[in-house]
């Protein structure tokens, strides 16, 4: 009898990307291995955006269209795509991003070389679609930068923290394929840490069951200086706000081993350190993790491995080295 095959199920939450749907939803239509299903979560769009997706569905069948008839936010609506989807896998996709046309066969094949993989991840790589540019791998906080050669690598637990000790991995939701019943038994995408939540959900399923690492580029990331994440952090009071969230969430006996993982492995929460301290000074029962990760920070800062942090003590600016740069025509 023939084992049945993994299915995926690519969920794309849209609130107004009208102008952006023809980008990413021809990509997805053009995969070399087709999805076996497409959940679109439209979000009380005002613009075109319903007749865009009308369009794309006549000739996809596997096509589950959701409206919300009041804007919801995006955290809600990719929990209802992911409880919606059927597939053994999801992929969470971008309305205004796209997925390069073997991103679906290359994680069913990573998948497939480590079965006990619940997670696989690949390269972060920025799109700055004003210009067409690509930037690969821009720094090591931005890439695999452990990954030799060209094939994936397993990453248990274990070898994360290791991994973590010598510098901060990037792993980004928009550029991993999860199991869908991993995610259901995490629970939804939580509101609460909004701009964060997907840095939470894929950090805790990889501290908690390791992940597949790719070195392959299977999307772009949209860099836009009005984008949610962008704005919301830029924002020192709402940024504080979602990290005392982020710490009232690990507090719970449920996420206690996220918990201890991050204070084991404090890189991995490099990307609002510079918020988070001074929000954990501002509390008293936070001082013991004020005083861990900050001690944490100041090593780092001393042994000049933080030179962004190093070029503000200086008051100077600083570029950093970039990796490779390809120009790529918008309209592709």
């Amino acid at each position: 009898m023939t084992a049945r095959l993994p299915t995926i199920s690519i969920v794309l939450p849209n609130h107004n990307h009208a102008r952006e749907l023809g980008i990413s939803l021809a990509a997805i239509a053009a995969q070399t291995r087709p999805a076996d299903q497409i959940v679109i979560v439209d979000d009380g769009s005002t613009d075109d955006s319903l007749e865009v997706i009308s369009a794309f569905a006549t000739h996809c069948p596997n096509l589950l269209l959701i409206k919300h008839e009041q804007r919801q936010g995006v955290v809600a609506a990719v929990n209802r795509g992911v409880r919606a989807a059927s597939g053994d896998y999801v992929i969470l996709a971008s309305a205004d991003e796209r997925i390069l046309p073997d991103c679906c066969e290359a994680f069913a094949e990573a998948m497939a070389q480590f079965p006990q993989a619940r997670l696989a991840v690949s390269k972060f790589t920025e799109w700055f679609p004003q210009t067409g540019e690509l930037r690969l791998g821009q720094d090591s906080e931005c890439d695999l930068w452990f990954l030799c050669g060209d094939g994936a690598e397993w990453v248990s637990p274990r070898r994360f923290h290791e991994l973590l000790a010598k510098a901060h991995i990037r792993l980004s939701v928009n550029s991993a394929m999860f199991e869908r019943e991993l995610l259901l038994e995490m629970g939804p995408f939580d509101p609460a840490l909004r701009w964060h939540s997907d840095w939470f959900a894929i950090y805790a399923a990889a501290f908690r069951h390791g992940f597949c690492a790719m070195p392959r580029t299977l999307s772009w990331f949209r860099m836009e200086e009005d984008s949610y994440s962008s704005r919301g952090a830029a924002d020192i009071a709402d940024q504080e706000r979602v990290i005392e969230a982020l710490y009232t969430k690990l507090d719970t006996r449920e996420f206690a081993d996220v918990r201890s993982a991050l204070m084991r492995s404090p890189s991995a929460m490099v990307p609002f350190m510079r918020t988070m301290l001074p929000m954990l000074v501002k509390h008293p029962k936070r001082y013991p993790e004020a005083m861990f990760v900050g001690t944490w920070w100041l090593k780092q800062f001393l042994q000049g491995r933080r030179p962004r942090a190093w070029a503000r003590f200086l008051n100077r600016k600083i570029r950093p080295a970039a990796g490779p740069a390809i120009a790529i025509p918008p309209s592709e």
